[in-house]
């Protein structure tokens, strides 16, 4: 059986989320990444926050209210949070429940490195476009190795 989980790693002064084992997005990999979170920033870490969700094809609303957390976290601090490497699936439930405006999204880690680098006034909390039907397939789940 799968665990899903995150891993956080440090780039350039901010943090990048990848999420590993969770083609539907479960809660407790958001709830990890907010205590990292909360750590980074008490610890006077960069505010902003790249969230790749390579492999993921489901977010439902317990995800949707845990980004929406990191995202209370971030405001005060003047974080931003970047999501990239968005499955079409993901992000219209972003655009259905009206979330996509609340953040950036952007198709890979370097343009959402780029949005980062350009500043607040820059980036603008834009969606991407959805990808044509004829579309390849999703992204493979990302499995972690064993050891």
């Amino acid at each position: 059986m799968l665990k899903p989980s995150v891993q956080i790693h440090h780039v350039n002064g901010h943090i990048l989320a990848e999420f590993w084992d969770c083609h539907r997005l479960d809660p407790a990999p958001i709830q990890d990444l907010r205590r990292h979170y909360e750590d980074h920033l008490r610890a006077r870490g960069a505010p902003d926050l790249i969230i790749d969700l390579s492999g993921v094809g489901f977010a439902g609303s317990a995800a949707l209210g845990g980004f929406l957390g990191l995202r209370k976290l971030s405001q005060p601090a003047g974080g931003r949070i970047v999501f990239c490497r968005v499955e079409p699936t993901v992000l219209e439930v972003f655009r259905v429940s009206k979330l996509d405006t609340l953040f950036s999204f952007a198709p890979d880690r370097e343009a959402a490195q780029a949005l980062l680098d350009a500043g607040p006034d820059a980036d603008g909390a834009r969606a991407l476009p959805a990808r044509p039907a004829s579309s390849p397939t999703p992204a493979p789940l990302r499995r972690r190795k064993s050891s």
